[in-house]
């Protein structure tokens, strides 16, 4: 019923865009900053690595999830199944480890402590910007091993504009999304909307057949109850007052349902066997902005409610809300300096049935300082300070220091050097403080320390142009806290001491090859993540750690034909362990994909792209998490019709 719904909605949606070209008179729009750009994470953060997804790639990643977005076009580590669940894996680290940023929220589950990244919709965003790396001292608790930044983008509309996407792939997948623009260059209204779905019935080859009469000891087998299905809203409603000072509200409501898939020997000998699991999040993001100069303040704040329930029992309640708010402060006092100040605060109230009922709320409040400095038009230096408090727990402080130095710039090609040293931390999670039994109130907070170094060469000549960038890194992370067995249950403990350090070169070009524009990039990146210390006896000290792979990258090439674009690109995930033992590793794997679109007009005012897309055109058989199959080669087909 929700699935008609929803196309309902989107077919009303269509039919409104073009009944309204009439009434409706297309002016300009005016572009100003943006909510959260790449700009805004660079200037005071001198030296870290900061990688913004380019414009032609984010396009292509519009109809599928942000985890299929980052494995295609930055050397970064996930383990994941057929698309029900996605964790991230920076340069080591885990996955919560990484901060997901919504403006000033982070949406990592405060009980889990990470982020599902098959649930996170490209659709409903403008860009995405990722730091590598210890980013703490600006974004606080669980930045050890990096950021992601879902950014957007303030267009003052000025009339209406709208933009209806249908998607249909293989094993039952489909995508309808719609962006309805409307204002008057000053207010603003921004409605974004989708409903993804996907019975994920793939067919593979069962290693876990046995017969030994036959010498048979795999079948073809189809992945059974696997289904996936998401929806969510984005509204947008945005005020400008002058060109420097405005307001806005973002809501993104979600809903996620899916089965959780079956490992291949249940699939086999269990195939009715079926989990539920359904989460629901609202966020909510509003603020003033003041942008005049010399003084620019910020004023935020936001309220989220997360909710989890598993095979449809409602009586085990697994759900937080959060309210926050936030201050600051930015000030020019010379040309090329500036230093920003603020204060974030967070109320936060869990549900948990597992929880001890003394738990009634947490309080959280961090202080932070910013200061920039050019020197000479060469040296650009950035400090980070951030303290933060946290109810009857103790969080160190997070410096960071960052340098950016102009080696050479010539007519055309420019050279630079960047380091950046900081600090980092991570508040264990409420499961591992507070869940009953085997949650500890007395764990340390885990705490890291980065080390980083890195240039980048910059090429134009005016007709070609591009990047090479390398950087080499250097992270501990100390009282890793892990889940021990304790005989009759589980219970918290910071267990172990991980070093990780690597090496990361990524290079993007555009150029002109037989009178075309092509684009390219390369990427690639050597990470090796050890266990020095560890409480619990193992045989994987100084051994690579889990679902970490050593050697990763990943390319791609697009080149515009007329109104035709085609694009390849491909992977590679070197192997990987699974667990501390010399057992069930996951093999290497190369994964290659394709695509081609057309772009057209129909008049000034409206256009319509189709874009086709091969998934995994070798047909690898591949796993990206032990056990669990993946889908060989398949497609998906996605229109979009734009109201301009």
């Amino acid at each position: 019923m929700r699935r008609f719904v929803v196309i309902g909605f989107l077919m009303v949606a269509f039919v409104s865009c073009v009944l309204a070209q009439k009434p409706f008179t297309i002016l300009d729009t005016v572009h100003v900053e943006e909510v959260v750009s790449y700009g805004v994470l660079k200037k005071y953060q001198s030296g870290a690595k900061i990688e913004k997804i380019q414009s032609s790639q984010f396009v292509l990643g519009q109809d599928g999830n942000l985890e299929q977005l980052l494995s295609r076009t930055l050397p970064i580590a996930f383990k994941t199944n057929a698309g029900g669940l996605a964790t991230i894996r920076i340069r080591g680290s885990a996955p919560d480890h990484t901060s997901f940023n919504f403006g000033g929220i982070n949406i990592n589950s405060l009980t889990l402590g990470h982020s599902n990244v098959s649930n996170v919709p490209v659709y409903l965003f403008d860009n995405v910007g990722v730091q590598f790396g210890s980013a703490s001292s600006v974004n606080g608790s669980g930045s050890i091993g990096g950021a992601i930044h879902l950014g957007l983008q303030n267009n003052w509309t000025d009339g209406f504009k709208a933009e209806v996407r249908l998607a249909n792939g293989s094993f039952g997948e489909q995508l309808y999304g719609t962006k309805l623009f409307l204002g008057n260059g000053k207010f603003e209204s921004v409605t974004r909307a989708y409903y993804y779905a996907k019975t994920n019935d793939f067919k593979f080859m069962n290693p876990n057949y046995r017969d030994f009469e036959n010498d048979i000891y795999e079948i073809e087998d189809t992945q059974h109850n696997a289904n996936i299905e998401n929806m969510g809203l984005l509204q947008e409603i945005n005020y400008k007052f002058a060109e420097d000072e405005f307001f806005i509200f973002n809501v993104w409501l979600e809903k996620n349902w899916h089965l959780v898939q079956q490992n291949m020997g249940t699939n086999l000998g269990n195939p009715d066997f079926r989990e539920d699991y359904n989460d629901d999040h609202i966020r909510i993001w509003a603020g003033y902005k003041n942008r005049k100069k010399p003084f620019k303040y910020e004023i935020n704040g936001g309220y989220v409610f997360d909710n989890a329930v598993s095979n449809g029992n409602t009586n085990d309640t697994i759900s937080t809300q959060r309210l926050i708010g936030e201050a600051f402060v930015e000030h020019a006092f010379i040309p090329n300096a500036s230093y920003k100040v603020g204060a974030k605060a967070t109320r936060i109230n869990p549900t948990v049935y597992a929880y001890s009922a003394s738990l009634n709320h947490e309080d959280r409040i961090d202080f932070y300082a910013s200061y920039y400095h050019r020197l000479f038009n060469k040296l650009t230096a950035t400090v980070n300070l951030r303290q933060g408090f946290v109810t009857d727990f103790n969080v160190p402080f997070t410096p960071s220091l960052g340098l950016d130095f102009l080696s050479l710039s010539k007519e055309v090609f420019v050279l630079n050097f960047t380091g950046n040293v900081s600090r980092s931390y991570r508040v264990p999670t409420f499961n591992d403080r507070f869940w009953v039994p085997g949650g500890n109130p007395d764990l340390n907070p885990e705490k890291g320390m980065n080390y980083e170094l890195g240039t980048k060469w910059s090429y134009c000549n005016g007709t070609n142009s591009g990047n090479v960038k390398v950087n080499a890194f250097y992270m501990n992370i100390d009282d890793w806290i892990l889940w021990k067995n304790g005989g009759s249950f589980w219970y918290a403990e910071n267990v172990q001491s991980v070093e990780s350090k690597g090496v990361e070169f990524m290079t993007d070009w555009s150029y002109l090859l037989f009178g075309r524009r092509i684009s390219s990039g390369l990427n690639y990146t050597y990470t090796s993540a050890q266990r020095k210390e560890s409480l619990n006896e193992t045989n994987a000290l100084n051994r690579q750690l889990e679902y970490v792979p050593v050697h990763a990258g990943n390319f791609f090439t697009s080149a515009t034909v007329n109104k035709f674009e085609f694009t390849i690109d491909g992977s590679y995930t070197d192997k990987q362990y699974t667990d501390e033992e010399v057992k069930n590793i996951l093999d290497a794997f190369f994964l290659l994909n394709t695509s081609v679109s057309y772009r057209f007009k129909i008049n000034n005012k409206n256009q319509i792209r189709i874009l086709g897309m091969v998934n995994n055109i070798l047909n690898t058989d591949y796993q990206s998490s032990w056990g669990y199959a993946m889908p060989g080669i398949n497609y998906r087909i996605s229109l979009t019709y734009k109201l301009q």
